[in-house]
């Protein structure tokens, strides 16, 4: 194997190793009410380690950025895609929430479909942060947004692509959407659950075991964000359907032209195999 190779095999497992790691410190933070005791008294919730989260996720995926510029990783043109779409997501998000739907998750669902789970997992997290800063949004809260938001892409990109057909595709797709609009609710509910209710009969009691501390943030839940998310839930599939072939032929094309193929990790790829690549056909799905 040559050097060029063996430093392209290298990159990438460290930028794999990167984002399972970002993807476990922000597990961890979300779960730290079910896995550990502790005690109750924070001021503001999160208010110490939301710091350390935002600066052990923005740090993980800077690097997988800067390694994504060089072999093995998604190159100038898909940083630079991922900029483009993340600017998407500020502008959709400016007009704001229908309880808690926002235009922006359909550029997440259809970018992580269309150039796989690692790419819409960082275009999720870092098109939240820019969002945060432009939109002032910026608070305990951000970390866990980022990371919540980047799941949705990550599990966009795991479903059905350009390899089966529309209909299979859009409703995969749409199915998802649907499904993540409840999924991010009881994600993001988790960040501020055992300090908002601290003391009531749905809040997090150290003392009690797994079962019990689950039954009260099922409670929490649903007496909480249940109906907000379904506006959620819905306006994710609606908008998928409704806008799902177009962005999704729209971005299909763009890969192709920019000789893009993210869905799948290459380790390898020696500058004679590239330069032989024959130029992709116009795939077609019917």
């Amino acid at each position: 194997m040559s050097v060029a190779a063996t430093a392209t095999v290298r990159g990438t497992r460290l930028r794999i190793a990167l984002l399972v790691l970002a993807n476990v410190i922000a597990a961890l933070a979300f779960l730290w009410p079910f896995l550990v005791p502790g005690l109750l008294g924070e001021s503001s919730p999160h208010a110490e380690d939301a710091p350390f989260l935002l600066l052990a996720v923005l740090g993980c995926l800077t690097v997988v950025l800067f390694l994504d510029l060089g072999r093995g990783g998604i190159g100038p043109k898909g940083v630079a895609l991922i900029g483009v779409l993340g600017a998407a997501m500020v502008a959709l998000r400016l007009p704001g929430f229908v309880a808690g739907f926002s235009a922006m998750f359909i550029i997440v669902l259809v970018a992580g479909n269309a150039f796989g789970p690692a790419f819409g997992f960082v275009l999720g997290a870092i098109g939240l942060f820019a969002s945060g800063l432009f939109l002032g949004g910026i608070g305990p809260w951000l970390p866990f947004q980022m990371a919540a938001v980047g799941w949705v892409g990550l599990g966009a990109g795991l479903l059905p692509g350009t390899e089966t057909s529309w209909r299979v595709r859009l409703g995969a797709l749409a199915a998802y959407g649907f499904v993540v609009g409840y999924a991010f609710g009881i994600v993001m509910n988790l960040w501020s659950w055992p300090f908002t209710t601290a003391g009531t009969a749905i809040g997090w009691v150290p003392q009690e075991d797994l079962s019990e501390n689950v039954q009260h943030y099922a409670t929490y839940y649903m007496t909480t964000s249940f109906v907000w998310d379904t506006f959620r839930a819905f306006g994710n599939a609606a908008m998928v359907l409704v806008l799902g072939r177009p962005l999704l032929g729209a971005l299909d094309r763009a890969a192709r032209r920019m000789r893009l193929d993210l869905r799948e990790p290459r380790f390898i790829d020696p500058p004679d195999r590239a330069a032989a690549r024959p130029e992709p056909a116009e795939a077609t799905n019917a």
